[in-house]
């Protein structure tokens, strides 16, 4: 090896290339390297914000994201077009939940009993840093004690935690068994019959029960 690029580094290699072309020394000379140091670290610090669901283009996303969970999808059976729902499955029930109204899905974490509450609320939990209700669906729309197996144990409860989007209300969860999959279902015209209970809408031919969103969130927010 040369000792001379040995010694001193890439500075004789550097020198060569400048010599070699007077406009790029010319140009070297010219940058404002603090400008560019600058220039990179606020770019790494944008970047940053961004993944970290922060900054402009970020907020920008959150609100177009919003804004098409806002929209009211078609449920026109003629158009052939079928709604995003979660598919779940109560004690006994398959359930339809509309994903739009839906915010978490957790394994069911800790649960507090409440002294007095009504049936159907099981108890209170925390999700993502909130205290709120969870409600067992089963009970909610047969209103008995249906799906009660596999909670007597203090603390415990188990199957899924689903959060709902309650805007301005107070926040509630629903309990359930499993969670099946995200399919676009159709709705049929036809009636429902009365037994049904006033928060299913829709019973599909897989015998799978389509909740009324609106009438389950005014249920659960007061």
């Amino acid at each position: 090896m040369d000792e001379t690029l040995a010694g001193t580094g890439a500075a004789p290699l550097v020198a060569a290339l400048d010599s070699a072309s007077p406009d790029r020394a010319a140009s070297r000379a010219s940058i404002d390297w603090d400008a560019v140091r600058e220039k990179v670290a606020h770019r790494n610090a944008a970047l940053e914000a961004t993944f970290a669901g922060r900054g402009p283009w970020a907020d920008a996303v959150l609100a177009r994201r919003a804004q098409e969970l806002a929209e009211v999808p078609q449920l026109d059976d003629e158009a052939g077009t079928g709604t995003p729902m979660l598919v779940a499955r109560g004690a006994e029930t398959l359930y339809g939940l509309e994903l739009r109204h839906l915010g978490h899905i957790v394994p069911m974490p800790r649960l507090a009993r409440v002294p007095g509450a009504p049936p159907a609320i099981l108890g209170v939990i925390a999700v993502a840093g909130k205290v709120m209700r969870l409600f067992d669906l089963d009970r909610l729309c047969s209103g008995t004690h249906a799906g009660a197996a596999g909670i007597d144990r203090p603390g415990y409860a188990p199957g899924y935690a689903i959060v709902l989007r309650t805007g301005t209300g107070r926040p509630a969860a629903l309990r359930l068994h499993e969670v099946e999959r995200v399919a676009d279902i159709v709705l049929s015209r036809t009636s429902v019959p009365a037994e049904a209970g006033p928060l299913v809408r829709a019973i599909t031919a897989e015998r799978m029960a389509i909740l009324d969103m609106a009438a389950l969130l005014d249920l659960v927010k007061t």
